[in-house]
C-alpha cells in the first residue's frame, strides 16, 4: 500500500509533463499543417485524450506560466535536457500573447482544441485581447484565458542594457575594484541576475551580442561572453535560476587571475614564449587565491573558485593546472571551459596565421568530445548555437552573402538560422533558412567564409551601443 502512495505523485508528474510537451508539440505542428493533414491530426488527437484524462476528474486543467516555469494547476512541471526546447517554446509563447494561464474544460471537442491550436499557432500577436477575440471568432469557448495584467508585469532589462552593464562591470574590475568588495559584490549580484533573468526571458537574444569583440579590451568582452555562453548552455541542461545565477558569477569571474598576470604577457600581440607560457598558465591558480582571499566564502563563492581553478583543465584532466588530486572537474568547469575555448577561438589573433570561423570552431569542440570537452555538454552547445553559430559568414544557394545573427529557432533544423544580408541590394535584411516554399527550404548555406582571414563578423551591429556610453550599476 505505502509504495503505490509513494509512486502517486510521480505517476501525475508524469502525466502532467506528458500533457505540457503535447501541448507544445501540438501548437508548433498547428504553424506548419493544416488541419486535414494526417500529422495535424495525430497531434491534436494525442492532446484531445490526454486532457480527457486529466479534465474527467477536475471537470478543468489549467496550464500556467510563472517566472519562466510550466504549471499544471498549482504544480511545477519540472524540466529534462530531453524535454527543455519544447517547454522553452511554450514558454515563450506564453510570453508573447502575454498569457498567465489557459483553462481547458471538461467537454473540449476535439474539433474546437484544433481550432485554439491554429489560432494559437498563427494568429496575429500584437496584444492579448487579440487572442480572446481570435477564440471566440472561431467558436472555441471551453478554453478560459487569463492574461498578464498590465500593472503585474515585471519591467525587463533589454538585451543590451543586460550586455552592457555587464562588459561595464568588467572594466571596473579590470580597473582595480575588487569582487569581495561590499558594493561591488552587490553589483555582481545585479549584473549576474540580469543576464540570468534575459536568457530565461528570451534564450536567443544576447547569442549574437557574444559575436561582438574588442581586442584592445579582450578581457572586458571575454568574460561578458563566457557568462552569457555559460548561462545559455546551463539553462539547456536544465539548472535552476538559482544555479544559473551562480554558474554566471563563476564564469564572469573565472579569468580574474589575468589582472595579476605580467601586463607585457598579458598584453603581447606576438605569440607567447615557453616562459611565457608558463606565466600565463599561473593564472587559473591566481584566480582561485585571490578570490580565497577577498571575500567572505560562500557555496557560490567556492563554485567560482573551483571554477577559476578548473577552466583550463581538460575533461580527462590534460590542461593546466597539473593535479594528482581531482579524478573529474566540476559540472560548472566543464560548461564554463567550452564557453571559454569557444570564445577565445572565435575572437581573432594578429599572431594566427588563419583565425577560426565560428563554424570551425564548432567543429573543433565536437572532434575533440570526450577527450578535452565534456561529450553531453559540446552537444547541448551545439544544439544552442547551431551549426553556424551566430558570426559565422555564408554564401547562400541564390548567391546572397551575409552573416548567421540568430541560432535556429525552436524546432527548426540545426542548419537552419536567421542571416543578416551585407551585400546586394537587400543589405541589411534579414532570411530566416527555415522558410519553405513548396515543399522545400527557400534557401540554404552552401559555403562558409572567412573573409580577410578575420574568422567572422558581428552577428549585430555593434553601433547599437558602445562602452563610452554606459553608466554604472
Amino acid at each position: 500500500m505505502s509504495g503505490g502512495t509513494a509512486t502517486a505523485p510521480a505517476q501525475a508528474g508524469g502525466r502532467g509533463r506528458h500533457l505540457v510537451m503535447a501541448l507544445s508539440a501540438a501548437i508548433r505542428t498547428a504553424a506548419y499543417y493544416d488541419p486535414g493533414n494526417a500529422v495535424m491530426q495525430h497531434a491534436c488527437t494525442t492532446l484531445a485524450e490526454l486532457m480527457a484524462d486529466q479534465t474527467e476528474q477536475d471537470g478543468s486543467v489549467t496550464v500556467g506560466i510563472h517566472s519562466h516555469c510550466v504549471f499544471l494547476g498549482k504544480a511545477r512541471v519540472r524540466t529534462t535536457v530531453s524535454t527543455h526546447e519544447r517547454f522553452t517554446f511554450l514558454v515563450q509563447l506564453f510570453e508573447s500573447w502575454g498569457i498567465n494561464t489557459l483553462t481547458f474544460f471538461a467537454g473540449l471537442a476535439e474539433d474546437e482544441l484544433m481550432r485554439a491550436l491554429l489560432v494559437l499557432a498563427r494568429a496575429n500577436r500584437t496584444d492579448s485581447p487579440g487572442l480572446a477575440e481570435a477564440f471566440h471568432a472561431e467558436g472555441v469557448e471551453r478554453i478560459l484565458i487569463d492574461t498578464i495584467g498590465a500593472g503585474s508585469q515585471i519591467q525587463a532589462v533589454a538585451p543590451v542594457e543586460a550586455y552592457a552593464a555587464a562588459m561595464q562591470l568588467s572594466i571596473d574590475l579590470g580597473e582595480g575594484a575588487s569582487a569581495g568588495e561590499r558594493g561591488t559584490g552587490r553589483r555582481l549580484r545585479h549584473v549576474t541576475q540580469a543576464v540570468v533573468d534575459q536568457i530565461l526571458r528570451d534564450p536567443r537574444s544576447l547569442v549574437a551580442l557574444t559575436t561582438i569583440k574588442d581586442f584592445d579590451r579582450y578581457l572586458i568582452t571575454h568574460s561578458t561572453n563566457v557568462a552569457v555562453l555559460s548561462v545559455l548552455l546551463g539553462q539547456r541542461l536544465g539548472l535552476s535560476k538559482a544555479r544559473l545565477g551562480e554558474l554566471c558569477l563563476a564564469a564572469f569571474l573565472h579569468d580574474a587571475g589575468k589582472l595579476e598576470v605580467d601586463p607585457e604577457v598579458l598584453q603581447k600581440p606576438g605569440a607567447l614564449d615557453d616562459e611565457e607560457w608558463e606565466e600565463m598558465r599561473r593564472h587559473p591558480v591566481l584566480a582561485a587565491h585571490g578570490l580565497l582571499g577577498g571575500q567572505r566564502l560562500t557555496p557560490a563563492s567556492m563554485r567560482a573558485v573551483v571554477v577559476a581553478f578548473e577552466h583550463h583543465l581538460n575533461y580527462d584532466l590534460s590542461g593546466y593546472p597539473r593535479t594528482e588530486v581531482k579524478d573529474s572537474v566540476s559540472l560548472f568547469g566543464n560548461i564554463v571551459a567550452i564557453a571559454d575555448r569557444y570564445d577565445a577561438l572565435t575572437t581573432a589573433r594578429v599572431y594566427r596565421k588563419r583565425n577560426f570561423t565560428p563554424h570551425e570552431t564548432l567543429v573543433y569542440l565536437l572532434t575533440n568530445a570526450g577527450t578535452l570537452f565534456d561529450p553531453i555538454l559540446v552537444k547541448l552547445f551545439a544544439e544552442m548555437v547551431g551549426l553556424y553559430p551566430p558570426g559565422t559568414v555564408v554564401e547562400l544557394s541564390g548567391g546572397e552573402v551575409g552573416v548567421v545573427s540568430e541560432p535556429p529557432r525552436l524546432g527548426s533544423p540545426l542548419d537552419r538560422p536567421l542571416v543578416r544580408l551585407i551585400a546586394g541590394e537587400d543589405s541589411g535584411a534579414v532570411r530566416d533558412l527555415s522558410e519553405q516554399q513548396n515543399g522545400g527550404f527557400v534557401r540554404s548555406v552552401v559555403n562558409v567564409l572567412n573573409p580577410a582571414d578575420k574568422g567572422q563578423l558581428p552577428g549585430v551591429d555593434p553601433s547599437i551601443f558602445t562602452l563610452e556610453q554606459q553608466g554604472g550599476d
